[in-house]
């Protein structure tokens, strides 16, 4: 049995392998042990008591301790309760088992126990694993099967060697190890392929391990560089994620990046292949229309990009105009009485257009007496340069501004009539003529 070691471990890691107590966690416990010197790690264990098998599982946890003290290695023991956690959750009993067991892992890099953690994954659970996929309908990124390192910090040594190589390594060193009495239930879809249909499988084709490898490996490949592609068309700010969508985008390409997107903006689960659908599918509707996605995120699509971001409700304003700074729901706003240079005198609109651009405005001081800072309403007009009024909400849409900031952008009015549109434009009554303006900052969150 050879392990595939490369790029996996940096000199002096604390290696914990997650030893189970079964065969394949044993003969990697025991191969990791004969390698440490040679690789200069140091090795540990690591086990996870699910509260699952009753008395079973808790004899294998005593099993693994007493392993770990005939060898005098550390071992790192952590109880859970995965039924518990599955009910509360709704999930799977599987699914709640490897979450809270990868939380351990994890937890335990953290608090600085151990630098790696090694599991005894192999060629034949990758096969299963590709298999399970393909019958679920997954994409190419299940067929890549399972990664030689996931998290940065969990490593899987045994990829590359085969259930019956395994056999004959433990049956070699006459190494002892526990059985999980659940393996042989049927019922869970992954021990009726392994039981059942992978054996009927390599009866016909010996190799079948070997060759799922070398698929996942290519598609794997594939994957990433596709995945590379994507990840050049999303940007995230201001606690959103963007899509540039301003050119062709080929679907394989867009359906990575709203994944992307998804994770980036902070939706990093409960998602499934119809909400990436429903957002990659926005690139053919008009700007303005969105998907309502898990957890309160919503994809909307702009102009020339989809956002993707998380729905806050915006708490309603209202006060009178003043100078200050001021904290709202969607940014700072801030207010202050400026003198304009000399030549800047009587200059008409636009004025100070670099300015404006990035979101800086000045009004005419008369121009917004007795108004009120609040955010728009129904029937607000703004008069526009150039001659006549239109409703803000055409305004706002010609300037192609975004749908989902219309509400939290806060007005000056008085009445229904705009004065300026903090951080996008002013009314053509707020010109400014003289030598001193409002200067207006609005600065989103």
């Amino acid at each position: 049995m050879i392990l595939k070691l490369e790029n996996l471990f940096s000199m002096g890691d604390r290696v914990a392998v997650a030893l189970s107590g079964g065969k394949d966690s044993v003969a990697l416990f025991h191969a990791l042990l004969r390698e440490a010197d040679k690789l200069n790690i140091e090795v540990l264990a690591i086990n996870v008591e699910h509260g699952i098998r009753g008395n079973s599982s808790v004899r294998d946890s005593e099993f693994v301790k007493k392993l770990c003290d005939n060898a005098r290695k550390r071992l790192l023991f952590y109880k859970v309760d995965a039924p518990a956690y599955a009910r509360e959750h709704g999930m799977s009993i599987e699914t709640a088992a490897r979450e809270l067991r990868y939380s351990c892992f994890l937890g335990a890099v953290r608090e600085g126990l151990c630098d790696k953690i090694a599991t005894a994954h192999h060629a034949g659970d990758n096969a299963e694993s590709v298999l399970l996929n393909v019958l679920r309908g997954s994409g190419l990124k299940g067929i890549c099967g399972i990664p030689a390192v996931s998290y940065g910090v969990v490593v899987r040594p045994m990829l590359n060697v085969t259930r019956e190589e395994i056999d004959e390594y433990v049956s070699a060193y006459g190494l002892e190890y526990v059985t999980d009495e659940s393996n042989s239930d049927d019922a869970y879809s992954r021990n009726f392929l392994r039981n059942n249909v992978i054996p009927l499988i390599k009866s016909r084709y010996p190799d079948f391990e070997g060759a799922i490898g070398r698929l996942s490996r290519l598609c794997s490949d594939d994957d990433e560089y596709l995945r590379t592609v994507a990840a050049g068309l999303v940007t995230y700010s201001l606690e959103e994620s963007r899509i540039d969508i301003s050119a062709a985008v080929p679907m394989p390409i867009l359906t990575r990046a709203v994944i992307i997107a998804m994770k980036e903006a902070g939706l990093d689960k409960d998602y499934e292949f119809s909400h990436v659908s429903a957002v990659a599918a926005l690139i053919n509707l008009p700007a303005g229309c969105g998907v309502d996605l898990p957890h309160g995120f919503r994809a909307e699509k702009g102009y020339g990009e989809i956002v993707v971001y998380k729905l806050n409700v915006c708490e309603p304003f209202e006060f009178a105009f003043e100078e200050g700074i001021f904290n709202l729901p969607g940014g700072v706003l801030s207010i202050e009485k400026v003198t304009l240079p000399e030549m800047q005198k009587n200059e008409k609109v636009p004025f100070f257009a670099k300015e404006r651009a990035s979101g800086t405005l000045y009004i005419n001081c008369g121009a917004a007496e007795g108004c009120i800072i609040r955010q728009r309403r129904t029937g607000d007009v703004i008069r526009k340069f150039g001659g006549g009024s239109k409703p803000l909400k055409e305004f706002l849409i010609d300037l192609k501004t975004e749908r989902r900031l219309r509400d939290s952008l806060p007005v000056c009015a008085m009445g229904n009539n705009i004065v300026f549109v903090a951080g996008v434009e002013i009314s053509s009554d707020a010109a400014v003529t003289g030598n001193e303006a409002y200067k207006v900052t609005y600065k989103r969150r």
